[in-house]
């Protein structure tokens, strides 16, 4: 379901950690994550998450081209 049609974060932080699966095996000492367009930082921030988790990447660093801030609080950490 795309994060735009949701409206509450608790919505988008569920729909985002079931949606995206991180199956790589090589490890990274710095990864750049980048995202067309950024909400709540959702997203960006279960995806993230999911790969210090599984030890792919020591540092993550998120990139969104466009931010849309709509009422939503901004998650800024993992």
């Amino acid at each position: 379901m795309p994060q735009k049609s949701l409206g509450k974060i608790e919505e988008r932080i569920n729909n985002a950690e079931h949606t995206f699966a991180v199956n790589e095996t090589v490890n990274y000492k710095h990864l750049l994550l980048i995202d067309d367009a950024v909400g709540s930082g959702s997203t960006l921030n279960q995806i993230a998450g999911k790969i210090k988790h599984k030890g792919i990447a020591k540092k993550v660093t998120g990139l969104a081209v466009v931010g849309s801030f709509k009422g939503f609080d901004v998650i800024t950490d993992i």
